[in-house]
């Protein structure tokens, strides 16, 4: 019974389960749909053809190591606005986020101009030709759509920051499904549209994203909104810019050592012969299914604890980080118990089409590494929680200097060392991956115990507790 009330005690309470769960499951529900959203693109290119298949992964995680630098960092606003929101500073809502657009525009040039080097990039990693032909047009073709993904994150902070989430999951879930309906016609030309296999899904993502963004822009640019938080105020502020890429540059840049690393991996593995590469993929698509949900909980505390900052309440900061922790390792048990207990489902989705012959000789190797799977993301959790807790108060450097430390010398020298030089195998490889997750597990939680993060800001302020 004193669990049961302490239960309850903690859903009620400022700062716990019901708050949290009321800010978070529509970023759940976003990041989810996102996952499914990949988890369809990369089926339906499963059924195409392995080349198609094979190269998806690579290229994909490739490009969003790239473009999740300008993600991160300008997504980032969103802590701003949580901030600003806590401390009713409505009218600096509006500007702030036109600021983080202009420098979207920025990196989608940026972005523009690495696509040039995408044959240099994809055809000197010792791929097969085919598959490496197919690694070029899909990444190719993602850089064309980076201004309006990084535009869309930095969008979403404008509702994300002040709690009102169930705006992202709506905004999402059309992006998704107009994703899901253009990647079935463009890869395998139905409907009347061509057949353009990897091309078409890499396009489909990016009219998904421009439709994300103009549902946005048509939101933010209403009356009531203009009214209460400025949002027509389009004038350049460039001293509110450094400030954002003061404090979110580092948050891009842990986004970027986290998915460049994993990125290089793939890579590597990817010099394997082609079933450990194909296990591999499967792997991480499941992976990033089970943890985009634990990545909004994460994106739920860095608005929570943002916003009890910029309110002076740090204790209730405390409390909100306490209620993700609880509630992200509930979640995670019932990960952990799908990926070591039914492994042929997850399995299954991959078994059709151009794999079929494939799939069913790599199965005893897919349900091995989702054992190895199912220890990282226990570990991988604890790093998206309390990370995000420092992010929301902007110890974004800490954060930041650990990954990088941790990405270059637990996964990508190990990895090359192992895989590359001494021709070890895929579990050697994938059991490397532990070692960061572990460490990095470790570092954030201790730097959140520490407490220094409670008198830390990323907007101009007194600082108190009460």
């Amino acid at each position: 019974m004193n669990i049961l009330k302490n239960i309850k005690r903690q859903y009620d309470a400022a700062g716990g389960y019901k708050e949290f769960l009321g800010i978070a499951v529509p970023l759940i529900f976003s990041t989810g749909i996102g996952a499914v959203q990949l988890f369809t693109d990369r089926t339906f290119l499963s059924w195409y053809s392995q080349e198609s298949f094979a190269a998806s992964s690579p290229a994909g995680t490739v490009t969003w190591a790239i473009m999740c630098f300008f993600f991160g960092t300008l997504s980032y606003i969103n802590v701003f606005v949580a901030q600003y929101y806590g401390k009713k500073e409505y009218r600096s809502i509006g500007p702030a986020i036109w600021q983080s657009i202009y420098l979207a525009f920025a990196a989608g040039l940026i972005v523009l101009f690495i696509s040039f080097f995408s044959k240099a990039i994809f055809m000197n990693v010792g791929h097969p030709y085919l598959v490496a032909c197919e690694e070029v047009d899909f990444f190719r073709v993602l850089c064309y759509g980076a201004f309006p993904c990084v535009a869309e994150g930095a969008f979403a902070g404008f509702y994300s920051g002040r709690g009102k989430t169930r705006v992202v999951f709506l905004a999402s879930l059309c992006g998704v499904v107009l994703n899901v309906v253009l990647d079935y016609c463009l890869i395998f030309g139905k409907f009347g549209f061509p057949e353009m296999g990897i091309s078409g899904a890499a396009l489909a993502t990016n009219i998904s994203l421009i439709a994300g963004c103009i549902i946005y822009v048509l939101l933010i640019m209403s009356k009531k909104n203009n009214a209460i938080y400025n949002t027509r105020c389009f004038k350049p502020d460039f001293s509110f810019m450094r400030r954002l890429l003061r404090y979110g540059m580092p948050s891009g840049a842990d986004f970027f050592f986290d998915t460049a690393g994993f990125g290089i991996f793939m890579i590597i593995i990817g010099n394997l012969n082609r079933p450990e590469l194909a296990a591999s993929n499967i792997v991480s698509i499941v992976n990033h299914v089970f943890i985009m949900p634990i990545v909004g909980c994460g994106i739920a505390t860095s608005i929570m604890v943002g916003n009890y900052l910029g309110k002076n309440k740090a204790s209730l900061a405390q409390v909100s980080v306490r209620s993700s922790a609880y509630i992200v390792y509930t979640y995670v048990a019932f990960v952990v118990a799908i990926l070591v207990f039914f492994p042929n489902q997850l399995i299954y989705p991959f078994s059709g089409g151009a794999q079929v012959d494939l799939i069913e000789n790599i199965k005893p190797m897919v349900v091995h590494l989702l054992i190895i799977l199912a220890a990282y993301i226990v570990f991988d959790a604890g790093n998206i929680i309390f990370a995000s807790a420092l992010k929301g108060a902007g110890d974004t450097m800490f954060v930041m200097k650990r990954l990088l430390l941790f990405s270059i010398s637990f996964v990508v020298l190990p990895t090359y060392i192992n895989v590359a030089l001494l021709k070890q195998g895929v579990y050697v490889a994938w059991g490397f991956l532990l070692l960061p997750v572990i460490a990095l597990a470790g570092s954030f939680y201790f730097r959140y115990k520490s407490n220094k993060w409670k008198k830390m800001r990323v907007i101009e302020m007194d600082i108190f507790d009460n």
